[in-house]
């Protein structure tokens, strides 16, 4: 299963971690799991662009494992910037869960 942990800091969201597996199917065809890489990377990546801030990345040595921290240096437009974009991922992975519940599971850390 693959679990995401949302953890927010002053009403705004501060990291997420994501790790685990879906195992919806064999290694390779796994759409569930496709997906949440898809959105996360996707997530971080845009970050990146949009707000020219250097990403706090974690990753697992075999997968698996991701966790991205939001820079306290950012300033107050890149600071909204980056909180739309992890709103909309939450919103992503949300609507993902909803489908596959029996695969990922949402953690909200307030």
């Amino acid at each position: 299963m693959i679990q995401v942990t949302i953890d927010y800091a002053n009403d705004t969201i501060g990291q997420f971690t994501v790790e685990g597996h879906a195992d919806s199917a064999p290694y390779g065809q796994d759409l569930v799991c496709a997906a949440v890489t898809s959105v996360t990377a996707g997530t971080v990546n845009a970050i990146e662009k949009m707000t020219n801030t250097v990403p706090d990345v974690k990753l697992g040595e075999e997968g698996g494992f991701l966790q991205y921290f939001v820079p306290k240096n950012a300033d107050e437009t890149a600071m909204k910037t980056i909180q739309l974009l992890l709103e909309a991922m939450i919103i992503s992975l949300e609507t993902i869960a909803e489908e596959n519940n029996q695969y990922i599971k949402m953690i909200y850390k307030k």
